[in-house]
Formats: C-alpha cells, sequence, structure tokens
C-alpha cells in the first residue's frame, strides 16, 4: 500500500479543494517546489487513492430543487436481489448516491430531482415496477445546511 506523508496529505486537500489550481499554486501552498509536487501527485493519482477529478454543479442551477432520501427494504436478501437492484440504480442518473446499511432498512438512495412530479412519477412508474423491493419510506430536504465533499485528511 502506499504510504501518505505530511506534505502528501496536504497535497490532497488541496487537490480536494479545488483539483483546477494549478500544480504551481499548489506547491507554493505546501512549500515545495514544482517537481516535487507534480512527481507527489502523480504518485498519489497512481496508487488510485484519488478516485476521479470532477466538477460540483449546484442541482438548483441545473432546474433539480427536490433532493429525497429513500430508505428501500428488499423483498430477499440473496445475491441476485442485491444484483439486480444494483444494476437498477447503476441505470438511473437521479439516483445520485447509494449505500447498503446496517438497520432498519436494507439501502439508502439519495436521489436529486425537479420537483414533487418527477419524485411521484419516478416512484409510480419506475421504483415500484420492481418486485424485489418490499418498502420505500422517503424523507425530503426542508433545506442542506451541509453539502462537503472534502474528505479530512488527519
Amino acid at each position: 500500500m502506499f504510504s501518505l506523508d505530511a506534505i502528501d496529505l496536504k497535497i490532497i486537500e488541496e487537490l480536494q479543494k479545488d483539483s483546477k489550481q494549478s500544480i504551481k499554486q499548489i506547491s507554493q501552498k505546501i512549500n515545495l517546489s514544482i517537481t516535487p509536487t507534480h512527481e507527489r501527485i502523480k504518485k498519489i493519482e497512481a496508487s488510485g487513492i484519488i478516485d476521479k477529478y470532477v466538477a460540483i454543479v449546484k442541482p438548483e442551477m441545473l432546474g433539480k430543487k427536490l433532493i429525497v432520501y429513500c430508505q428501500v427494504t428488499l423483498v430477499q436478501h440473496e445475491d441476485n436481489a442485491f444484483k439486480k437492484f444494483e444494476d437498477y440504480v447503476n441505470s438511473v442518473p437521479k439516483i445520485a448516491e447509494v449505500s447498503y446499511i446496517a438497520g432498519s432498512f436494507d439501502i439508502l438512495l439519495k436521489i436529486i430531482l425537479k420537483d414533487m412530479d418527477e419524485y411521484q412519477n419516478f416512484v409510480l412508474k419506475e421504483m415500484s415496477q420492481l418486485e424485489i423491493i418490499s418498502n420505500v419510506q422517503s424523507s425530503f430536504v426542508i433545506k442542506q445546511i451541509k453539502n462537503n465533499t472534502l474528505i479530512s485528511v488527519d
């Protein structure tokens, strides 16, 4: 496994804050010259620690004003049911996050939609058609207080 030192962690932190900043900007912030900074970034990328670089958009600016968390219970707890559900959620772009959870429900979904009409259509015409789902409980976000993609490096 790739061993990270304090400088590597600072680089990761800087890339999480803004991956479009130049290597020169990062090197100045971490007090290291450009070439070693660039080499460290390449090693961090090659190690797989950085999964990908993305643009984070504001959903409301794209007309997506409704965030819904759905707690889903499956009818069966068998590999084929989980595989079928995974295939389904991976084919639906409006489902932003999917996590298997421990507790009263099997799965937690984060869904980003235009409005309540789109949610109703999604539940009634799409998700409810899956015979592997036994129960869906939904919670609607009134106001998002914190939405952070940074993973603490300390």
